[in-house]
């Protein structure tokens, strides 16, 4: 789980990643927590074809190209360079457009799109409340933000805080209650969380990830890795 995010530096940790960072999601493991992330944000965003969706840190295009794909045009905003080819090479003809750009500043014209995804991307971002902010000017008036974070409970969560990657070392994670607090100043927030397999499980099947999922989601039902709200904005 992870994407590129926001900074406001030349140079992105996230540009030395780049070339290897579609690998994990090659994986058993990285594969089934993806279908899950999706279907959780994709879910709550409810995209229609036709609409202008923005995905703040589109990273290598995952979530921007498969919008695309359901007939929504997107753009993606993208502080690493690195990433940003990888999104533009792998792009169709008719995919989203990316752009270089931080998720506190968006180089983009108040009130244009339908909605914002922002899907692991505030764990980086120097400034999060500024990210908010941008994500939800640049939406239409009664548009809605679907944000994707971190839980910072759970096995995920000590993972990467013992992780050798200086990246996951320096990400900060959420607690579902303060996010729920932040984005509530914005509108009316729903939330959902997913991911209740832990990383131990890297080489099981998918049916044994499967039940392991339907069994954490009801035993500890705090403890998703994952966790996704939408934001009903008022104005």
């Amino acid at each position: 789980m992870g994407r590129a995010a926001g900074s406001g530096a030349s140079w992105s940790p996230f540009d030395s990643l780049a070339g290897s960072y579609d690998r994990w999601y090659e994986t058993p493991l990285g594969s089934f927590v993806d279908r899950l992330e999706r279907q959780t944000v994709f879910g709550l965003l409810g995209a229609r074809p036709g609409e202008l969706i923005l995905d703040v840190g589109s990273g290598t295009g995952r979530y921007a190209s498969e919008l695309a794909r359901r007939g929504v045009r997107c753009v993606g905003p993208e502080p690493s360079t690195a990433m940003l080819a990888v999104a533009q090479r792998g792009a169709a003809p008719n995919g989203p457009t990316y752009v270089r750009g931080i998720a506190e500043r968006l180089p983009l014209a108040s009130h244009v799109f339908d909605a914002v995804i922002c899907v692991t991307t505030l764990e980086f971002v120097a400034d999060v409340d500024a990210a908010l902010s941008e994500a939800a000017r640049v939406v239409k008036p009664q548009g809605r933000l679907v944000i994707g974070v971190l839980n910072r409970r759970g096995p995920w969560a000590a993972r990467r805080r013992r992780s050798a990657d200086a990246v996951w070392r320096a990400a900060h994670l959420f607690s579902r209650a303060h996010m729920e607090q932040r984005l509530r100043t914005l509108g009316k927030v729903r939330s959902r969380l997913c991911v209740y397999v832990p990383p131990q499980l890297g080489h099981a099947p998918w049916p044994l990830l499967s039940l392991v999922e339907w069994l954490g989601a009801r035993v500890a039902p705090s403890l998703g890795a994952f966790i996704a709200f939408r934001v009903d904005l008022r104005r």
